[in-house]
């Protein structure tokens, strides 16, 4: 195992072994950073404990949310911005398989990674869902290494093996449908749908009326949303409405009322409940 680049105060890339790769990044921003890469043959399963990023490339989804996992496999390779949220910490946990791993790897014998070999045979698919215990507590044993080199190599290759037997895992249970994801003009229009969502989640009055925005059903509208994101439309709205809410006072300084009703709801009551409900305190200790 050998570390390939990063400053373990930011960000940091280990090669586990040969097509295996382990990327953690933990690092303030202050400011909105742009990333600028390159996507490739490859399997991927990302944990986000903090942090916010907005993809910038129409029909590739790179943008990531707090408490979130998601899954990206490619067959192909293709340029991708992204642009990471300033203000926040950013922590988050990669593991990486690329088709190499096949051709030099013993642990890879056996049906069971079959599934991981064929994801990266397919088009771009990307499902996501919602951070579990398991996952969170590797994540953090990864950005908590010991400092002393020896047991930290030894502990990223551990903690880099569970999250590929999570990944090969969540593969395997996928099932036909699931694994070949949404393609071609479905996958665009939930791609804009969301960011549709994320641009404005305020003017959204009702899935209906955004179903009718985009031409599609409603009842499309949320099937397509479940089996890209592996969360609900109408959740999601809610969430970039409490996200844009408590962003109104923590950085423009508003009060809870203008903030609720510039995050699109119609009683201040109604914001603060919910508010409650999803970060465990009140929106007014943000003004303290």
């Amino acid at each position: 195992m050998r570390p390939l680049a990063g400053d373990a105060a930011r960000s940091v890339m280990v090669e586990i072994e040969p097509g295996l790769f382990l990327l953690s990044r933990d690092m303030a921003i202050g400011q909105p950073i742009v990333f600028e890469s390159e996507s490739f043959p490859a399997s991927t399963l990302s944990v986000v404990l903090d942090g916010e990023a907005t993809s910038q490339t129409l029909g590739v989804e790179a943008g990531f949310r707090p408490n979130e996992v998601w899954i990206a496999s490619d067959n192909d390779r293709r340029p991708c911005r992204t642009v990471i949220h300033g203000g926040r910490q950013v922590r988050t946990v990669e593991l990486v398989v690329t088709p190499e791993w096949f051709e030099t790897s013993r642990r890879n014998s056996g049906s069971a990674f079959e599934p991981l070999r064929q994801s990266m045979e397919r088009p771009l698919s990307v499902t996501r869902r919602p951070l579990d215990a398991h996952l969170k507590r590797i994540a953090w044993q990864v950005l908590q290494a010991p400092p002393e080199a020896g047991l930290a190599a030894l502990m990223l290759e551990s903690r880099a093996l569970d999250l590929l037997a999570a990944l090969v895992e969540t593969l395997g249970n996928a099932g036909p449908q699931s694994a070949e994801a949404l393609r071609g003009r479905d996958r665009d229009r939930v791609m804009a749908i969301r960011a549709r969502i994320d641009a404005d989640p305020a003017s959204i009055t009702s899935l209906i009326a955004l179903a009718e925005e985009f031409g599609v059903s409603a009842s499309k509208l949320k099937r397509d949303f479940f089996s890209a994101f592996a969360t609900c439309a109408g959740a999601y709205v809610n969430e970039r409405r409490l996200l844009l809410g408590r962003a109104l006072i923590e950085r423009e300084g508003l009060s809870v009322s203008e903030a609720s009703y510039r995050a699109g709801y119609g009683h201040p009551t109604n914001f603060s409940t919910a508010f409650r409900r999803r970060f465990g305190f009140a929106p007014s200790h943000l003004r303290r």
